[in-house]
């Protein structure tokens, strides 16, 4: 058995102010990536600027991150940079832009490189990663991974380098400030890292320990991302939870419903916590009898159909024209290192089956 998570990772209020020193740590410049109004709206970046020019750290922001980023966008931000040569990067936000900050810090450690640096796979060099997470769902303040869309491919795909954040600064507070849909998206999306690491080929007794608390404490939570009612402890327990399913995902990766929801977030712009909650019951319902009654019984549900039907009622209902069907069939099992990650026989027909449960084919 092996396990490595080589990110710091803190979670307490006032995070960013209580570690300033070690994210001065990294250098005299420092370039930020973020979205365009959330972490400005949530405080996250006027901390993150205070404390920079409060060690007189230098700084320029890049803050037109895109929801699901692509690789264009990321090289925009690289050219962005120009000649400031930042020391280390901060990615400040959701996914998107936590993704892209890791994406951009292996481009600005290899200037010159064009874009095919991201996916040749050849072992290269990238600047520190400070991550600041705003939502509950992405766990990418803690995983290596960066997915980018790739629109020469049509799809979302991971990079093949493994850029894990040196620093990850957990503060529930930016939570408070995101609607309610994003919360309820992002949460969904957490629960999918937890189940997808739990019911995978390469879960071992050690990833499964944060699989196992990460769904203990989304159990606690189900209620109040039912209600809309959250106390400052939940807002706690829910970016904590997706911090944890990170550390899970960290060692066995996501599985097929992340690959199955591809299609709906770059087709049909569908929220990517959406897509993948669309699959979770169907994922369980054919893997083992007894992984299938400890998720279940664990999360409080009776059957794979209260949990979809309760992830349904917390998102949306996604629908599917027959006719592209089979191409969603065909991309998913064409992907063999997914169709790996599942430990369960998988083939067009159980597929198939999977969509035809999760998803309203019209």
């Amino acid at each position: 058995m092996f396990y490595n998570l080589p990110t710091s990772l803190y979670c307490e209020s006032d995070c960013i102010l209580a570690h300033a020193g070690d994210i001065a740590s990294f250098g005299k410049a420092a370039y930020i990536i973020t979205g365009k109004s959330s972490s400005k709206r949530n405080g996250s970046l006027d901390d993150i600027v205070n404390v920079l020019k409060k060690y007189s750290i230098e700084f320029k922001i890049f803050d037109n991150v895109e929801e699901n980023p692509s690789v264009e966008n990321v090289m925009e931000a690289v050219a962005y940079c120009g000649d400031f040569a930042p020391d280390f990067v901060i990615g400040i936000g959701g996914g998107s832009p936590l993704d892209a900050s890791k994406a951009v810090s292996l481009m600005l450690a290899n200037i010159g490189s064009d874009s095919s640096l991201l996916y040749n796979g050849i072992k290269a060099d990238y600047l520190p990663v400070v991550t600041v997470p705003t939502t509950c769902g992405t766990g990418s303040e803690i995983t290596p991974y960066s997915v980018l869309t790739n629109h020469i491919q049509k799809t979302k795909s991971s990079i093949p380098h493994k850029i894990y954040p040196a620093l990850a600064l957990v503060d529930p507070v930016y939570l408070e400030a995101a609607p309610v849909n994003i919360i309820r998206n992002t949460a969904v999306d957490a629960l999918g890292h937890l189940i997808e690491s739990y019911i995978h080929s390469k879960a071992t007794t050690l990833s499964r320990m944060f699989s196992e608390k990460g769904l203990r404490m989304w159990r606690n939570i189900t209620s109040y991302i039912k209600n809309d009612s959250f106390t400052a402890k939940q807002y706690e327990e829910l970016i904590l939870a997706s911090a944890i399913a990170g550390m899970a995902i960290s060692h066995t990766g996501t599985s097929l419903p992340h690959r199955m929801s591809y299609h709906f977030t770059y087709q049909d712009s569908i929220p990517h916590g959406v897509a993948v909650g669309a699959f979770l019951a169907a994922y369980i319902m054919y893997s083992d009898n007894n992984e299938q009654k400890y998720v279940l019984e664990t999360l409080g549900m009776s059957s794979c159909d209260e949990l979809r039907n309760f992830i349904r009622s917390v998102t949306e209902t996604i629908t599917i024209p027959e006719a592209d069907l089979h191409d969603c069939i065909e991309f998913v099992i064409s992907n063999k290192s997914k169709v790996a990650s599942c430990p369960y026989e998988v083939d067009y027909e159980i597929v198939k089956k999977m969509y035809e449960y999760s998803v309203i084919i019209k």
